[in-house]
């Protein structure tokens, strides 16, 4: 045995951490681990107690030390920032000189800490990362990417213009982030796209934020991070299930936020204010209303813009296109309807109120309810 303890850094989604668990500790089960929050207060009110002195009637310590100790992320929401401060020092309170201790995705200042005492040699040190890998095969790709150009009507050569570059990413090992950069108008297929991929290759498994929400002080926190026992963006990134990133209307996002993707985009590391995730071999989709190269750069500005790497414009519905979408949502409403739609009627209903250009997806879903709704409630009024 060991004559130091010895530290297990488990680097990953919450599924990774909890399968490495189970083998790391063997012979006892989840249920069986120490609740390190309530450990964290137990120590806390010993020690005040100790500067306030009031006696310890018990002539013991309160809290419980352990050979064992397993922090879950989570776990870092659970106790106050005063106790970030000091979590290294509390942490050898609660165990002994030998015991294993195995944390979930640390703050930095810990991560820190600890890699110096491990040069220092006076703990056992070993960090396990999750691995995100987009390997598959030749004809399953193009399988799913079939499957993809089927979901999303209308932008058959935005997919193909996709597809060449997610293949690359299968046959290179990608260090930095793959930026892409979906453009054109509002609805249109770009978030749905981005969704088909995440259902095709990655489980239904992304890192997803809605950018025009970020307008606010909590977004501020959320973005450069703040204390501990807050979320924020490192803290996510570092429980990730996949490589894929989709961050949706990009160009609503504030300009002053955008010192943060300078480094999201450009490194094989990001760093907040409390974590550090490795962000290597990333597969970032960001979507845009910019109506061609010419207005993104403007609004971007060039440190941003340069830092994408693939463009991919989405054309406006043609009539083609509208002709049908508008009959599958038509379909959609009369399978739902058990037999209270006809077809015909909705049909002819929808394709009067369409129009030939300038509709898209959401126009499109907008004129279909509207007379589903017109259709039941004359039906009603009759009666």
């Amino acid at each position: 045995m060991s004559d130091c303890r010895k530290y297990t850094i488990l680097k990953g989604s919450k599924e990774f951490f909890d399968s490495k668990l189970k083998v790391l500790i063997k012979s006892k089960t989840l249920s069986e681990m120490n609740d390190f929050p309530q450990m964290v207060r137990s120590h806390d009110e010993y020690f005040n107690n100790i500067f306030l002195m009031v006696p310890n009637k018990e002539k013991k310590d309160p809290f419980v030390r352990t050979d064992l100790l397993v922090i879950k992320n989570s776990d870092y929401h659970s106790i106050v920032k005063t106790a970030h401060d000091r979590l290294a020092g509390v942490i050898e309170d609660l165990t002994f000189e030998t015991a294993e201790i195995i944390i979930h995705n640390p703050t930095r200042s810990l991560e820190e800490y600890l890699e110096s005492q491990k040069e220092l040699k006076k703990i056992e040190y070993e960090c396990i990362s999750q691995q995100h890998n987009l390997a598959i095969a030749a004809s399953e790709f193009n399988i799913k990417m079939k499957a993809i150009t089927s979901k999303v009507i209308g932008q058959e050569k935005a997919i193909s213009d996709i597809g060449k570059s997610l293949w690359y990413l299968t046959k290179f090992k990608r260090i930095k982030p793959f930026v892409f950069m979906l453009y054109g108008s509002s609805s249109i297929g770009k978030t749905e796209t981005v969704r088909e991929i995440a259902k095709e290759f990655f489980y239904n498994s992304v890192f997803e934020k809605h950018l025009s929400m970020f307008r606010n002080e909590r977004a501020q926190y959320f973005l450069f991070g703040d204390d501990p026992n807050r979320s924020s963006i490192g803290y996510e990134l570092l429980e990730r299930k996949s490589n894929l990133v989709f961050l949706d209307e990009f160009d609503k996002l504030p300009d002053y936020f955008y010192s943060v993707f300078y480094t999201l985009f450009d490194n094989t590391k990001f760093s907040d204010s409390t974590y550090t995730a490795d962000v290597s071999g990333l597969i970032i989709f960001l979507t845009s209303n910019y109506s061609n190269m010419d207005e993104m750069k403007k609004h971007l500005g060039l440190p941003i813009f340069y830092r994408i790497d693939k463009f991919v414009h989405y054309e406006d519905f043609s009539t083609d296109t509208i002709f049908s979408i508008t009959k599958n949502e038509v379909l959609n409403y009369i399978n739902e309807s058990e037999g209270a739609l006809k077809f015909e009627d909705l049909w002819l209903r929808v394709r009067a109120k369409t129009n030939q250009k300038g509709e898209n997806a959401r126009t499109i879903k907008n004129i279909v309810l509207q007379e589903v709704e017109n259709i039941l409630y004359d039906d009603v009024s009759k009666k």
